[in-house]
């Protein structure tokens, strides 16, 4: 192996110009090779593949000057080798010896030699048959010289430039003349008429040199375009390399920020959990604290009091008659304060109510896994409505409670369309489930409400819808027929909004109608009220009316602007909608 390879870098192929070292132990130039490998701290070793760390960046990683030291002397070396090539002695070339035009050997010891008969390119002698049969035996290495006739003109050539540049090979005295084009070599006018080449399509070697050479550069074009492709299909690869790890990496980062959500959820309950149950001890230590320091008083003041009527009971009778009176009074207080201790078990009936069972969401936690496409929605045709402009489509809740929705996509077509194989699309985006406002808020519906306003009158319409989230998106839904009213057709009064007497709070906004009373029972019309999210093009959310005036809506975000209106329906499908309005909650809860 030359000395080189060693020194030079396996990217640029070039010697190691700033060497640093990797953490697999392979060097590479810092720059270009390496700075164009690194990628957000990370780099990917052209050796071994590996996918290394570094922290710190490129910047960090170690210099390799003794490799750089080693590097500047070979190059030292290469340039005064340069400087002063070493002349290479060139072999001396033996002349055939010649006498009278004739060749004569050139081994033979007797005067004059004999004729040459044979000449062996390898040696470059020539020998007459009998130094030929003595030099060269039939066996090996000498049955492989290559052996011709003699050339009186060959004094000093070479003799591979002299015998066989321009010789057939066969014929060992012709001229190389033709080229065969079916055996692809060269050869003389005599091989034409031999078996191994009759038949065969023959071109003057001329011609033959011509055309082949132009093929092989065509060939080496080809080649330079196709490795040119190739050059820009590894630039792509690693392109793409690049931006698959960039997404993968972005997972990653979002996995991780899910689960240290998720983490971050679990700790705050702990403390949570934790820093009640310490509120309830603390509570409760201090009083059974200040009931044990009142017992141990009342147990001390009486270990007094029997150690001072020890003292009294051993003087004389004088003394003892004096002081009986009031230790006796002192005697039957303290045994009726001593009586009055009684044993007072905590009360732990509290922690009834501070019991945890983690179970379920064990196995919810147990049970994640990636986002998948939702399932094909379900339109409720029972609860859907029209007016003379506008369909009012209700879509089921999810089947499952994994199941993510994060928009819904409405696809519909008059009759005219579909004969014309067109058809109108709109996105609306579904509440967050993060924090779906209609979780425990009561008289909630769950049902997610699509309004498609502006619609022609008295017309046919068909009507399916798809679920969207990241990981895709379901199949449509079965398709929905609805007819448009006609002006003056729908029986439904329509309901009105008063919204002077609204009112906002931080999380909550009341709304006062009252078409709820309006309305005979005979009628059987039902009220709910739609709000979502102003700007925001979104699904609306429900709360069912019970013939009131005023009509709370909690679970709100503070400080947030939502749009309401009231939808009047009957069992023949026929709906009317109130006036629209725009409400904002509060910024904080110091008014509610």
């Amino acid at each position: 192996m030359e000395v080189d390879t060693d020194l030079q870098c396996p990217i640029c192929l070039e010697l190691f110009n700033y060497p640093i070292i990797l953490p697999c132990s392979h060097v590479l130039c810092r720059s270009p090779c390496a700075e164009h490998l690194f990628d957000f701290n990370f780099i990917r070793c052209p050796v071994c593949r590996d996918n290394c760390y570094v922290s710190g960046g490129i910047s960090s990683l170690p210099r390799v000057i003794a490799l750089e030291n080693i590097i500047e002397r070979y190059k030292a070396d290469k340039k005064q080798e340069q400087a002063e090539p070493v002349q290479k002695p060139t072999p001396d070339v033996v002349a055939p010896k010649v006498e009278g035009g004739r060749s004569v050997c050139q081994l033979c010891e007797k005067t004059p030699p004999r004729k040459a008969k044979k000449l062996c390119l390898d040696c470059n002698v020539s020998y007459c048959s009998h130094c030929l049969r003595l030099s060269h035996p039939n066996r090996q290495p000498f049955n492989t010289h290559e052996i011709v006739e003699p050339s009186p003109t060959s004094k000093t050539a070479t003799p591979e430039v002299t015998v066989t540049s321009g010789v057939c090979t066969v014929h060992k005295k012709m001229p190389v003349t033709l080229y065969c084009l079916s055996c692809e070599m060269t050869t003389c006018d005599l091989c034409r008429t031999t078996d191994r080449h009759k038949k065969h399509n023959m071109a003057p070697i001329e011609e033959a040199f011509l055309n082949v050479k132009l093929s092989l550069a065509e060939k080496s074009e080809k080649l330079k375009t196709s490795q040119s492709k190739v050059v820009v299909t590894i630039k792509s690869q690693r392109d793409n390399l690049k931006d698959m790890q960039q997404a993968i990496n972005k997972r990653r980062d979002d996995i991780n920020s899910q689960c240290d959500a998720l983490l971050a959820e679990i700790e705050n309950k702990r403390h949570f959990f934790l820093s009640d149950l310490e509120y309830e001890e603390r509570m409760r230590q201090n009083d059974m604290d200040d009931l044990i320091k009142v017992m141990d008083q009342i147990q001390r003041s009486a270990q007094a009091l029997l150690g001072h009527t020890s003292e009294v009971l051993l003087q004389d009778q004088v003394d003892l008659l004096e002081a009986s009176s009031s230790t006796a009074e002192k005697l039957i207080k303290t045994t009726l304060d001593c009586e009055s201790v009684q044993f007072n078990p905590a009360d732990l009936g509290f922690l009834q109510e501070k019991v945890v069972d983690f179970r379920r969401e064990k196995n919810i936690l147990r049970d994640l896994h990636y986002l998948v496409a939702p399932a094909t929605p379900v339109i409720d045709v029972t609860r859907c409505s029209r007016s003379d402009n506008m369909v009012v489509l209700v879509i089921s809740p999810p089947f499952g409670p994994h199941d993510v929705i994060q928009q819904y996509e409405i696809h519909y077509c008059s009759e005219e369309q579909k004969r014309l194989e067109i058809e109108d699309t709109v996105v609306v985006k579904n509440v967050p489930d993060e924090k779906s406002t209609t979780r425990g808020v009561p008289n909630s519906s769950g049902l997610v409400v699509i309004l498609l306003e502006n619609l022609c009158k008295g017309t046919t319409y068909y009507f399916c819808v798809s679920a969207i989230n990241s990981a895709g998106k379901s199949a449509n839904s079965e398709v929905v027929q609805c007819i448009t009213l006609l002006p003056g057709e729908s029986v439904v009064p329509v309901p009105v909004i008063i919204e002077s007497l609204c009112r906002q709070f931080a999380t909550s906004i009341q709304i006062y109608s009252s078409s709820p009373q309006d309305v005979a029972a005979e009628q059987n019309i039902s009220h709910f009220l739609l709000y979502r999210p102003v700007a925001l093009s979104r699904a609306w959310r429900t709360l069912v009316l019970y013939g009131r005036q005023d009509h709370r809506v909690f679970g709100l975000d503070t400080n947030v602007e939502y749009e309401f209106v009231l939808m009047a329906s009957n069992p023949r499908g026929e709906c009317q909608i109130s006036n629209k309005i725009s409400l904002q909650t509060e910024a904080n809860e110091a008014n509610v």
